[in-house]
């Protein structure tokens, strides 16, 4: 007895020392762990050599496997296709796995549907991944969660939220001595106040960003931070500025970059008018940039082939500009539906995986309902595709109809009548050096141009008469008084003094708010007083007072009125021509 306890005991020892270690995982992965953040590619290629093993090890292990390939790829900008992997990664861990691993699994179940498209699922991972972080002990996770959750919010051009997502973000960056990070959290924040139009705090942020990679050596950073100051200086016309970033960003560009750093450089050579350099850009964006750079591109070497009079070359790039605009409408209506669902209900989705345990007595009820619940989804598709479509249509008039008045505003302007007499300076000159056969043909296109003169300059004077009896109505007159009185609290226009505005302005242009609402039926309260205070000619700096709105809120959305009705970027200043023409 006394021998067989002897023996009994290192047994029992190693049983002891079996189920203390059964939370440890194998050394190959917790090494490819570490990698997947500073060598992702290593990474992925020493969790290949062991998928093999993985297939025989214990569950814990193979999902563990399986959460580090999803890691190591997105490390590596792998762009995710399908979240098949990802969903049975979290299901484990939500029931049986390490709990400590439930907020990595969600971060990156998160990152998986955030390259799918789907953003309020993306938003519904990343929330849960935040919920369960531990109090202590998880700051880069925390960092990253709220970059990612920051990041969504921008793209929804929801900016007030995405700062305050990068600013939580950059708290427990630097709690955890991540500079990477904080560099990130910096250039977003700094990326977000431009977006506000808010220039001087997003340099103050861009630039400390900049000294951060800087001070700790980190090229990739100091790259990709350059490139943010290039697009801030090439937005305040600043290419001094801006060729010094561009050429530090060259020196350190990264993959993920290049699109955006040859994007700027083609801007920045053809706005200083190094034409052959602007070119050589643009076609290295054909080859590796971005579908929007792409489009960006063609049609800019299709405008350089056309000055060149090489109609093939024109005719080609125009043609591939034309078939990256069809995928860019194609992405965009797919990001339209997936906006109609709301990011903040998120928590209220249906867990379909449990319901069907749950509810497996029930699968007769069930299938009618999914053939019931499949018919009226069919029928409100039906019904909304319909929907799409005649908003489409009705957009594509208004927009032809916007670019109408462009154009006829274009051909009433001074500039259109001082064009015109030079061409028929050229044409007079070329009547007294021509034959007889040819002098015909030549006092006819002259004819034709005095004609438009003589309208334009028509137009003009009736425009100018116009402007004259604005500034001389008595609602002007008062409105100069309101804006010389003492107080900032006397300008402030009430309810009948708008509607006084409006008759005034339809009586002397009459149809004015029926034209504005041909361009833009859905202007809001405040954009359509700003529209009343252009056409009585109001300076910016006074249209701020009257509304009781800061001037860069009057500048922003006159801007963003240009962008509503022809669906491009454009100035203040050009909305101001537009409405003014009416």
């Amino acid at each position: 007895m006394k021998h067989l306890l002897l023996l009994s005991f290192p047994l029992f020892v190693l049983l002891g020392l079996c189920a203390c270690g059964q939370g440890y995982y194998p050394s190959v992965l917790l090494r490819a762990d570490s990698l997947a953040s500073v060598a992702p590619d290593s990474a992925r290629v020493l969790l290949a050599r062991w998928a093999d093993s993985a297939g025989h090890a214990p569950e814990r292990v193979r999902m563990y496997h399986r959460l580090l390939t999803i890691k190591a790829a997105d490390k590596a900008y792998v762009r995710h296709t399908s979240d098949s992997l990802i969903k049975k990664v979290v299901a484990y861990y939500e029931d049986d796995g390490d709990k400590s691993l439930l907020p990595e699994a969600y971060y990156y179940a998160g990152r998986v549907y955030r390259d799918l498209g789907d953003a309020p699922q993306a938003l519904d991972y990343f929330e849960q991944a935040a919920d369960a972080l531990p109090l202590q002990g998880q700051e880069v996770l925390a960092g990253k969660i709220y970059s990612q959750t920051g990041s969504l919010f921008f793209y929804q051009q929801m900016y007030e939220e995405a700062l305050e997502m990068f600013r939580r973000a950059y708290a427990y960056d630097v709690k955890a001595g991540d500079v990477r990070g904080q560099v990130f959290d910096l250039r977003d924040m700094g990326n977000t106040y431009q977006e506000l139009e808010q220039t001087d705090s997003a340099l103050v942020y861009i630039q400390k960003a900049y000294r951060l990679a800087s001070m700790h050596g980190k090229a990739e950073l100091v790259s990709l931070v350059q490139g943010q100051r290039l697009n801030l200086y090439l937005q305040l016309q600043q290419y001094d500025s801006a060729e010094i970033c561009l050429r530090e960003a060259f020196k350190y560009m990264h993959k993920s970059s290049r699109s955006g750093l040859y994007s700027m450089a083609s801007q920045l050579y053809n706005y200083t008018g190094r034409l052959d350099s602007a070119v050589y850009y643009w076609e290295r964006l054909v080859d590796s940039g971005t579908i929007y750079a792409k489009d960006m591109a063609h049609f800019a070497l299709a405008q350089v082939a056309m000055r060149r009079k090489d109609t093939d070359k024109a005719l080609e790039h125009f043609v591939q500009s034309i078939a990256c605009q069809d995928s860019i409408r194609r992405l965009t209506n797919t990001e339209t539906l997936r906006q109609m669902h709301s990011l903040y209900n998120y928590k209220l989705r249906e867990k379909e995986n449990q319901k069907l345990k749950a509810e497996k007595q029930q699968r007769e009820y069930l299938f009618y309902g999914v053939l019931g619940g499949c018919a009226l989804l069919l029928a409100v598709a039906f019904g909304y595709v319909q929907y799409v479509r005649r908003k489409r249509a009705e957009l594509q008039r208004r927009l032809e109809y916007a670019n109408r008045v462009r154009e006829e505003a274009e051909q009433r302007s001074e500039q259109f009548v001082r064009e015109n007499e030079q061409k028929i300076a050229v044409l007079e000159r070329q009547l007294r050096e021509a034959d007889v056969a040819h002098r015909e043909q030549l006092v006819r296109q002259k004819e034709m141009m005095e004609w438009e003169n003589r309208q334009a300059q028509a137009v003009l004077e009736k425009k100018r008469l116009v402007e004259a009896a604005m500034e001389d109505t008595d609602v002007r007159k008062d409105l100069e008084a309101c804006l010389a009185a003492s107080h900032a609290g006397n300008k402030m226009l009430k309810e009948n003094d708008w509607l006084r505005i409006e008759g005034e302005i339809e009586s002397l242009s009459p149809g004015f708010k029926e034209k504005l609402q041909t361009l833009y039926p859905d202007f809001s309260e405040f954009e359509y007083h700003l529209c009343l205070l252009i056409r009585l000619g109001i300076r910016p700096s006074d249209m701020a007072a009257l509304t009781a709105h800061a001037k860069e809120s009057v500048t922003a959305a006159r801007r963003r009125m240009c962008e509503k009705v022809f669906r491009k970027k454009g100035t203040p200043s050009d909305w101001d021509e537009i409405v003014l023409s009416l």
